[in-house]
């Protein structure tokens, strides 16, 4: 099943160029909390930059930082990264 553990994560087929996507943008839905989504907000309104410019340089600087999925993976929970769960789902 896409998604769980033993799968793939949504979105990503299998082969060489799962990750690529002819360049065509990818829609994410994200929480975050209160105060990141306020700041985030607020940085793209004060220098006039969309918010999803924002979180994909962001992104893209956080991935380039760190060399493998599992150093990447480490950093995420040393700085509380966590599964997270949908009440009811």
């Amino acid at each position: 099943m896409a998604g769980d553990v033993k799968g793939r994560p949504r979105g990503v087929s299998s082969g060489a160029n799962s990750a690529v996507n002819d360049g065509q943008p990818v829609k994410l839905s994200v929480n975050v909390s209160a105060d990141v989504g306020a700041r985030l907000r607020r940085v793209a309104f004060d220098e006039r930059l969309s918010e999803s410019s924002i979180v994909e340089i962001a992104l893209a600087q956080l991935f380039g930082k760190n060399s493998g999925d599992g150093s990447l993976g480490r950093f995420l929970r040393e700085h509380g990264a966590s599964l997270r769960r949908v009440a009811g789902r």
